[in-house]
Formats: C-alpha cells, sequence, structure tokens
C-alpha cells in the first residue's frame, strides 16, 4: 500500500514508516514551519504498529486535531492538523498517497 503524503503551504513530502519526522521552526527538522507559534522543535510524526501518529513535543502553543489540543493522535488520510492555534495555525495536511494537494512536488525527506 502507497504511504500518505503530509502537506504544508502547497509543499508536499512522502511518509517513510522507517522515518520519525520532526516537525517545527528548527531549520534541521524534516517539516519546517515559519511561523512564531509554532515551537522550534514543534511535534513528531511517526509510524506505531501499523498507523501514523502526531504528538506534541511540550511545545507552547499546541497541536490540535479537530479543534482540540492533542499530546499524542492517531492520524489517518484526510486529517487536518493545526500548529500553534486551533483556528488559524499552520495546517497540516495527511493526504493519501495518489493525491498531493495542489500538484506539486513530493519531497522526501532530508537525510
Amino acid at each position: 500500500m502507497p504511504e500518505p503524503v503530509l502537506e504544508l503551504n502547497g509543499r508536499t513530502w512522502a511518509l517513510d514508516p522507517s522515518t520519525t519526522y520532526t516537525i517545527g521552526r528548527d531549520p534541521q527538522g524534516h517539516v519546517v514551519v515559519e511561523d512564531p507559534r509554532v515551537s522550534w522543535r514543534h511535534a513528531n510524526l511517526r509510524w506505531v504498529e501499523g498507523s501514523w501518529f502526531v504528538e506534541d513535543r511540550g511545545s507552547t502553543n499546541g497541536t490540535f486535531l479537530r479543534g482540540r489540543r492533542v499530546e499524542r493522535a492517531e492520524v489517518v488520510p484526510g486529517t487536518e492538523l493545526r500548529l500553534g492555534n486551533a483556528v488559524d495555525g499552520p495546517r497540516l495536511d495527511l493526504l493519501p498517497a495518489h493525491a498531493p494537494a495542489h500538484g506539486g512536488p513530493t519531497h522526501p525527506a532530508p537525510a
């Protein structure tokens, strides 16, 4: 089964279950989010026992799923996450592998 794609601001990343993805303002992270409401190392996205999970890393402003702040939550294609604010924080979408949101290039995570 093809792996899902993570989308942020028209940029996409093909997800590999063997990688734990770091999300935040840290330029060395896998998914860099340039927004002051997002912590340096805000959250991780990782594969655990057959499912993808987002895990907040103690961020100041939180990680939100369906408007609720979460510490850890399962995510599936179709899931929308918000970072730093439940309403208008940067939006991450988990998409089916065959459908990048804006038709842009899919980027593998940096090594």
